[in-house]
């Protein structure tokens, strides 16, 4: 039997946290959730998610410094989605960061289940200094 493909999914937003979780989980991903950064990177120290899906402002640690934080822990982070609804959310250098995705809020289920189908075609994240990522604002 085959294993089900991972997703982390960091957002201080409990709601978003459930919307996700009953999108994913029927479509056979298996869903660990978390509310902070920190909370995220303790789940990393135990296990390696297939794809993390994070929201950008977040009030304990921001999106950029929590991709840093995933650096630190992983040397070969799993896929990386950043999320928000503030649409100048990526204005930070997220090619260098290793995110391959942008979701925007609020997004459509078709859009968030192709996001995260697409973020996990492919290996493993290359080292820093080789990664060349396109990011995409999906919109519903």
């Amino acid at each position: 039997m085959e294993s089900q493909p991972h997703v982390l999914v960091v957002d201080d937003d409990l709601d978003m946290l459930t919307v996700v979780r009953a999108a994913l989980e029927p479509e056979g991903y298996r869903v660990t959730v978390a509310t902070s950064g920190h909370e995220a990177i303790d789940v990393l120290r135990q296990e390696r998610p297939d794809a993390i899906l994070f929201d950008f402002w977040m009030p304990e640690m921001r999106g950029d410094e929590f991709v840093a934080e995933v650096w630190r822990v992983c040397s070969a982070p799993p896929p990386l989605i950043a999320c928000s609804a503030d649409p100048d959310f990526m204005d930070w250098d997220a090619r260098s960061s290793g995110v391959r995705l942008a979701l925007s809020k609020p997004f459509d289920i078709a859009v968030l289940l192709e996001t995260v189908a697409k973020a996990l075609e492919g290996s493993q994240a290359p080292p820093p200094s080789r990664r060349h990522v396109s990011l995409r604002a999906a919109s519903s």
